[in-house]
């Protein structure tokens, strides 16, 4: 294959990912929003262990 045929099938191979992703991503925003309307966001989040925190 040539470079831009492999490059079109990466794009592609990612629009599915991200199709396939895209429903746990709106969910965790909505819960996110809903959780900021009430206030119950961490107001001093600390960072996690993957971040060396």
């Amino acid at each position: 294959m040539s470079t831009k045929q492999d490059i079109l099938k990466y794009l592609e191979e990612l629009k599915s990912r991200l199709s396939k992703e895209l429903p746990r991503i709106t969910k965790e925003i909505k819960v996110y929003e809903e959780k900021l309307a009430k206030g119950e966001t961490t107001k001093n989040p600390k960072a996690s262990p993957q971040f060396n925190g």
